[in-house]
């Protein structure tokens, strides 16, 4: 029997990259509204809450209420008439390492991820808002970058 009700929360494609010759291994990032369970631990960082807090928030869309919102996932290198898919190293299964950069402003959270020895493979930045906080992923290492942009409502 299938459902009408959407889920928003999938099963991620995993792919093997080779960045300056070290592999790393990484998933596919649906381009909006859509999330992959890789992706939740990316959004707890920022925000200091379990997983269960941001499943929660996903699961509330098929409710109609937009708690949680995945503005896009864009490769900067990508012509702007094809889509590439934008990957991220999966945290848990990667060597990780971080520097937290200092936080001014309404910066609540910023942090240079390194993974597998590469330096500054990404950057988490949160902002803070009144009623909502954007966090920014910026793929900084591998092909020319992404971003990947989400606001979440409390």
């Amino acid at each position: 029997m299938s459902s009408s009700i959407p889920e928003y929360l999938r099963q991620s494609v995993k792919v093997k990259e080779t960045i300056d010759g070290v592999e790393v291994n990484s998933f596919r990032v649906p381009p909006h509204k859509f999330f992959v369970n890789e992706e939740i631990t990316y959004l707890t960082l920022p925000l200091n809450v379990d997983e269960k807090v941001i499943m929660n928030k996903i699961n509330e869309l098929k409710l109609g209420r937009k708690t949680i919102e995945k503005l896009y996932a864009i490769r900067l290198d990508a012509d702007p008439w094809q889509y590439n898919e934008l990957e991220l190293p999966d945290l848990l299964s990667n060597e990780i390492d971080g520097t937290a950069m200092e936080n001014k402003g309404n910066v609540i959270y910023s942090v240079y991820i390194h993974v597998n020895g590469i330096k500054n493979f990404l950057k988490i930045i949160a902002f803070k808002y009144v009623s909502y906080v954007e966090i920014d992923i910026i793929r900084l290492a591998g092909y020319r970058g992404g971003v990947i942009r989400y606001l979440i409502h409390f």
